[in-house]
C-alpha cells in the first residue's frame, strides 16, 4: 500500500475523532448561554453558621500575613468563625504570626510520608473534633490566598440555601507578573465564570480546584472523617461529591485570590500533578467508600465531569500522534525517492502546528471574552495571552508524557514557593 493511501486512512481516523469530540463539546453551548446571564445575588439570611477556617501553612511565614489580614477584616460576625493555621513545627514562624492576629495554630504530629495537603487537613479536622470545637463547616484556604472582606458573609448565604459544599469566584493576586501567571490566572477565572457557574445551575455540582471552598461537617462525618489524602485531595473530594449526590453551590460574590506560578518550570510541575492527580487511582477510591447517598446524581453531570479533562488531553494527543504519523509518512516518501510527497507531508505538519496555534489562541480569546473584564490584566498582557496560548495549553500534553515516563513525579509532593507579592 502506498504512503499516500496510509495518509488518507490516517486523516479519516483523525476526522472521526474530531467529529466525535465536537459532538460532545456542542453540549457546552448550554454553558455559554448560562455564562452570559448576570451573576445572581444570593438573598441575605439571619442564620449564621460557624466556620472553621483551615490553612495548611508549612514554612509560609513570608506570605501568610496577607490571608490572615484579609480574614481579620471580614464583615462576617467574628463570633461565628475561627481560623486554624496548620504547620509541622512548633518553631514555624507562621504560628507566631497566627497568634498575633488572634487566630489559632495546629502543629502536625504525624508527618512521616504524609506531607500532602490532604493529610494536613485530616490532622486539622481531627484536632477540631478531639477538642470539641464547634463548627458547621470547614473552609479550606491556602497560605497564598487573599479573601474579599465579604467572603465568609457570602459563603454563609450559600450554606443557608442548603448547599453542602460551596465555592466562590477565583481570581489571581499576580496576573500581570508574568505571562505564566497570567495564563494560569485566566484559566482559573474562566473556570469560575464559565464552568462552575454553569455546572451549579445545571447539576448543583462544580470541580473543586485546590482552595476557596467550604465543606459541611456532616459530609465529612458521613465519609468517615477526612478521607481525601492523595496528592490531589480536591479531585478526590469532587468525585466523592458527584458520586454521593452532594449538593454543591457557587457564589460569584464570595471572591478570593491566589498566587499563580511565575515561571514555566513551576507551572509544568503543577500541571503534572493536576493531570496525573485527575487520572490517579486514588481519586477513584471515594467511589468505593460507604457514606450517605444524598440524592441520585445525574448521569449527564457525571459524564460531563469525567470526560471534560480526559477529552481535552485526548484532543492534544490525537493531534500530536498525527503529526508524528505524518512525519513517518514523510520519511517513507523520501526513502522511496518521492521528494515531492515528502515535502507535501512536511508542509502538512507545519499547517497542523499552525492550526493548533490558532485553536489555542482562540481558546484564550474565548476565555478573555467571558472573563477578561473581570481579571486584572493589562491590554498588553491580554494580547500576550492570545499569542502564548499554544505553549500554555500544549504543556498539559507534555505534562501527561512527563508523568508517563517519570512515574515518580505522579506521586511526589513538592513545595511550591510563594512570593506574597500582589498586583491587585
Amino acid at each position: 500500500m502506498e504512503h499516500k493511501t496510509f495518509l488518507i486512512y490516517g486523516y479519516l481516523v483523525l476526522l472521526g475523532i474530531i467529529l466525535l469530540i465536537f459532538l460532545f463539546f456542542s453540549y457546552y453551548l448550554n454553558f455559554f448561554k448560562i455564562s452570559k446571564k448576570p451573576d445572581r445575588i444570593l438573598k441575605n439570611t439571619e442564620k449564621k453558621f460557624d466556620f472553621a477556617v483551615l490553612i495548611p501553612a508549612r514554612n509560609e511565614s513570608k506570605v501568610i500575613k496577607n490571608i490572615l489580614e484579609s480574614l481579620k477584616n471580614q464583615t462576617y460576625d467574628k463570633d461565628h468563625f475561627k481560623v486554624f493555621v496548620i504547620t509541622e513545627k512548633e518553631n514555624d514562624k507562621s504560628n507566631e504570626i497566627a497568634l498575633s492576629y488572634g487566630f489559632n495554630y495546629v502543629v502536625r504530629k504525624d508527618i512521616k510520608n504524609k506531607r500532602t495537603k490532604g493529610f494536613a487537613l485530616k490532622e486539622g479536622y481531627d484536632y477540631l473534633v478531639s477538642n470539641n470545637i464547634k463548627f458547621d463547616a470547614l473552609v479550606i484556604l491556602d497560605a497564598d490566598n487573599i479573601v474579599d472582606k465579604n467572603y465568609l458573609f457570602e459563603l454563609n448565604k450559600l450554606k443557608a440555601e442548603g448547599h453542602q459544599v460551596g465555592v466562590g469566584k477565583r481570581y489571581s493576586t499576580n496576573t500581570n507578573a508574568s505571562i505564566i501567571s497570567a495564563s494560569s490566572g485566566l484559566l482559573f477565572s474562566f473556570q469560575s465564570n464559565f464552568v462552575n457557574k454553569s455546572r451549579t445551575e445545571l447539576f448543583k455540582k462544580f470541580a473543586i480546584n485546590g482552595t476557596g471552598y467550604y465543606v459541611d461537617k456532616k459530609v465529612i462525618e458521613d465519609a468517615g472523617g477526612w478521607i481525601f489524602l492523595g496528592l490531589t485531595e480536591d479531585v478526590e473530594l469532587t468525585r466523592y461529591c458527584y458520586y454521593h449526590g452532594v449538593n454543591m453551590g457557587y457564589n460569584p460574590n464570595a471572591i478570593f485570590y491566589d498566587e499563580q506560578p511565575l515561571d514555566y518550570k513551576t507551572m509544568h510541575k503543577q500541571h503534572v500533578r493536576r493531570i496525573w492527580g485527575y487520572f490517579n487511582k486514588n481519586t477513584i477510591r471515594p467511589f468505593k467508600t460507604g457514606g450517605v447517598i444524598y440524592s441520585k446524581t445525574s448521569f449527564l453531570a457525571m459524564l460531563e465531569y469525567r470526560l471534560s479533562m480526559g477529552l481535552f488531553i485526548f484532543v492534544e494527543a490525537a493531534f500530536a500522534m498525527h503529526v508524528i504519523y505524518t512525519l513517518i509518512m514523510s520519511i517513507i516518501a523520501f526513502s522511496q525517492g518521492d521528494s515531492f510527497w515528502g515535502l507535501i507531508y512536511l508542509g502538512i505538519i507545519i499547517l497542523e502546528i499552525i492550526f493548533m496555534f490558532i485553536i489555542c489562541s482562540i481558546a484564550n480569546m474565548i476565555e478573555l471574552a467571558i472573563s477578561g473584564k473581570k481579571i486584572n490584566a493589562s491590554k498588553t498582557m491580554k494580547f500576550k495571552l492570545c499569542v502564548f496560548g499554544f505553549i500554555f495549553w500544549s504543556d498539559f500534553f507534555f505534562s501527561l508524557l512527563d508523568g508517563l515516563f517519570h512515574p515518580s513525579k505522579r506521586y511526589t509532593w513538592e513545595k511550591i514557593k510563594h512570593t506574597g507579592k500582589i498586583d491587585i
